[in-house]
């Protein structure tokens, strides 16, 4: 008789989330430090984007169902709402709050919130306080409740660290009612118990990927709710859109698939250019200079570079690699006839460590190969060589005469100074000569 499978433990079910924190303080580590100036230069492009949305006025019935919810919410917790764009939700998977609320409502550091949907139904999100953003665990929100494009959600921060979240859809069958009970009407304690105690486990979940749902077939909206749509999506969209572009790569917690971003041929420009290693974004572990320069290499061979990398090298080693190629390739084009054989010769051993961990760098190695056969191995590297000898044997002439005149002059100003005493010596010698004289021939 065999034996039937006894259910999971408690106690594994503790280790497997211990091992889960301990893979998610891991991931916490490989965040980097940014440039003050970067910091800066991004508060401002938020503070703008948050500035059109505050001040948006847009026409549209899931706004003023929105409206209309946040209306009757408890005016003693603040609140506000957001209209979903394509970024958040389908590729970017961050979500950037306005900027006055995170101000006065937010924490100043990085904190865990529990977002409770009106299910009752919690996830646990990171706020990113530097991006005022709900980064990891963001994704798993979106697609479990199926936001989609043109959604809008309502947040009421109900404690410091606690968010109810109300859905509008814009498909017309929204998740609440602009009636609802304002929350004030209800305990706290009441408010917040959504759901027995021993479905805890079930409702709070942590980062869990869930696979996206498809709109039904026969979803569609109408004509106004469409130009109204695409009216906000005018205003604010495209801004918000190449703000997220600029700054949601450098979320040290943003995963996407490896299919979204593994064909670079779809990339259009910069913006869309996103580096995955697997399934990681790691752009923020590279300055912006060195991001545009690997661009320009993926663009010149039409593919990502770094995509056959090694499974095993992690995110710090790839992008110390991707930064130390574009050095070398900054290297190279920096370049010439007097650069020595020893720089070529580490450029290329550096290039081909690279290469065995699985960089596309051969045409980089070719480049390499074919600057040193014109330095060091073609007739006019003899041409060369001895317009360098000769140009050092002139300087180094140059050099002598200049310390001759020097001395030349030193010595035209000795012969001033000699003949100037030897004239005031002979004076004084044909005084004392005279008195000789006349005492000489003085009479008797």
């Amino acid at each position: 008789m065999e034996e039937q499978a006894e259910p999971e433990t408690p106690l594994l079910q503790t280790t497997k989330i211990k091992r889960k924190k301990t893979a998610e303080s891991k991931m916490k580590l490989t965040q980097g430090a940014f440039d003050s100036s970067k910091e800066s230069k991004s508060r401002r492009k938020r503070a703008m984007i948050d500035d059109l949305y505050d001040h948006a006025k847009v026409n549209s019935p899931v706004i003023e169902r929105a409206e209309e919810v946040r209306a009757n919410l408890a005016p003693s917790y603040p609140s506000f709402w957001k209209a979903m764009v394509k970024s958040n939700v389908s590729h970017g998977f961050w979500l950037h709050l306005p900027m006055r609320f995170c101000k006065f409502n937010m924490p100043k550091i990085d904190t865990v919130f529990i977002v409770e949907n009106e299910s009752g139904e919690e996830y646990k999100i990171n706020y990113i306080s530097q991006r005022t953003a709900l980064s990891g665990g963001w994704k798993a929100f979106s697609d479990a409740n199926q936001l989609y494009e043109g959604d809008v959600l309502v947040f009421h921060l109900v404690e410091p660290t606690r968010f109810k979240a109300y859905i509008v859809r814009a498909n017309g069958f929204g998740n609440v009612n602009a009636d609802a009970k304002p929350l004030n009407s209800v305990p706290m304690d009441d408010e917040l118990e959504v759901a027995p105690k021993d479905h805890s486990e079930k409702r709070v979940k942590k980062n869990k990927r869930a696979k996206r749902v498809k709109p039904p077939p026969g979803f569609h909206r109408d004509n106004n709710q469409s130009n109204s749509l695409m009216l906000l999506e005018t205003n604010n969209g495209h801004v918000e859109d190449q703000f997220n572009n600029d700054t949601e790569d450098l979320g040290p917690n943003k995963v996407l698939p490896h299919s979204e971003s593994s064909n670079f041929k779809e990339m259009k420009s910069i913006d869309d250019f996103t580096i995955l290693v697997d399934g990681l974004a790691i752009d923020h572990e590279l300055s912006d200079q060195h991001r545009s320069k690997y661009y320009d290499l993926c663009c010149s061979q039409n593919s990502f570079l770094h995509d056959h990398l090694l499974k095993s090298i992690n995110c710090k080693l790839a992008a110390e690699i991707i930064t130390q190629t574009v050095n070398i390739a900054e290297a190279i084009r920096a370049c010439n006839l007097s650069t020595s054989r020893a720089d070529y010769e580490i450029w290329d051993k550096t290039l081909k460590g690279f290469e065995l961990l699985g960089m596309n760098v051969g045409f980089l190695r070719a480049r390499l190969n074919r600057l040193m056969s014109l330095a060091f191995e073609s007739e006019e590297s003899e041409v060369s060589k001895r317009l360098r000898e000769v140009s050092a044997e002139q300087a180094r002439a140059e050099e002598e005469m200049r310390s001759l005149e020097l001395k030349l002059l030193r010595l035209k100003e000795t012969m001033g100074r000699l003949d100037s005493e030897l004239e005031s010596l002979k004076v004084k010698a044909e005084k004392h000569e005279l008195k000789f004289q006349e005492e000489a021939n003085a009479p008797w």
